[in-house]
């Protein structure tokens, strides 16, 4: 298998990203790695580094920076290390792309490179989190692609999380539900109130509305919200997970006593593997669920060990056939899915800025 990595994209690139492929090549000597970007900046690395041989370097002149406008950049810089990349995906020549660049770029361009499974109007970030009970994981989508969303996006992304979780994790009937400010039915705003009416007559094992702690309690495994509600979601759970190790270490430096060292020395490998489960790093990537191919987002400010582990997400997702059961369960979903709206108007609405 031949995958893509946006060797531009994020906050420490080329030189983090240039060392997580080689981790990852090296790690799986039978498939093959495309590191896009400018050569000049990647190649004096990959030497230093000692590249394998399955790793191959493809110019790309551009960069789509963090802070450039999603889909203007995406279309205005045609070398971009991004677009090339995706271009190698559209042309058959590589089964993923991973980016830990501008995400709203990641999407656009997934959009209008690879195009949407029929019946998506919408792709989504499905992120994963850690669970109590129950399968130990808890899917959220959509975690920051649609910041706007319509009730039949949610609905979709209801399909997309199911199916995913099915097919890559072996989650044999995951439970789906919708984040609101409140289990009761009458909670919620109109956009959850018209998507809970959706997916009650959806096929779906659909509980209801869960609240934000429902995330991490195991109760549920697919949990489906607007892109700016879900963003924030997941940045104040990394905020929290990063405070908690901060507290505890203030805590134990305040004290300062001969008890709270030993305490702190006999939890170290307990602290140290709650940190691993709650480390963005550990889960790599989030897939763009909705294209027809497969995206999968890095976190902005991934380690090596992060762009690691988003390849061999993308890697896994990929063997596990994840692409066709998509397209399998969303053409099922028309029954009840309302008709996908046309119109030049609505369809540029759909592509990012």
């Amino acid at each position: 298998m031949r995958l893509v990595l946006d060797a531009m994209g994020g906050d420490h690139a080329p030189d983090a990203v240039v060392e997580g492929g080689v981790l990852f090549a090296r790690a799986y000597p039978g498939h093959e790695l495309v590191l896009v970007g400018d050569a000049t900046r990647v190649r004096p690395l990959l030497e230093r580094a000692g590249s394998p041989a399955n790793v191959q370097l493809h110019h790309a002149s551009e960069v789509v920076e963090m802070d450039d406008p999603a889909s203007a950049a995406f279309r205005r810089k045609r070398d971009s290390s991004l677009r090339v990349g995706f271009a190698l995906v559209r042309q058959g020549e590589a089964s993923a792309l991973v980016s830990a660049g501008n995400s709203g770029a990641v999407m656009a361009g997934g959009m209008m490179t690879l195009g949407r499974i029929p019946g998506v109007e919408r792709p989504a970030i499905a992120a994963l989190f850690p669970a109590l009970k129950g399968n130990g994981r808890c899917l959220l989508l959509d975690a920051g692609a649609n910041v706007d969303c319509r009730p039949s996006h949610l609905a979709q992304f209801a399909v997309l999380g199911e199916a995913y979780l099915r097919t890559r994790l072996g989650v044999k009937r995951p439970r789906v539900a919708i984040l609101s400010n409140g289990e009761e039915p009458s909670k919620g705003t109109q956009l959850t109130r018209d998507a809970s009416a959706l997916l009650r007559g959806s096929d779906l094992e659909f509980v209801g509305y869960v609240e934000g702690k429902d995330l991490f309690s195991g109760d549920v495994e697919v949990v489906v919200t607007d892109g700016f509600t879900g963003n924030i979601v997941l940045k104040t759970s990394e905020g929290v997970g990063m405070g908690i190790t901060g507290l505890l270490r203030q805590a134990i430096e305040k004290r300062g006593g001969l008890p709270e060292k030993l305490g702190a020395l006999l939890l170290k490998p307990t602290l140290a593997g709650l940190r691993r489960v709650m480390d963005y790093a550990e889960y790599g990537g989030a897939p763009l669920l909705g294209l027809q191919g497969v995206g999968i987002v890095a976190h902005g400010r991934s380690s090596p060990r992060a762009i690691h582990n988003a390849l061999v997400t993308a890697l896994q997702h990929v063997r596990a056939g994840v692409q066709e059961e998509l397209t399998r369960c969303i053409a099922n979903a028309a029954s009840w899915l309302p008709p996908h709206p046309r119109g030049r108007k609505h369809e540029a609405e759909e592509v990012p800025d």
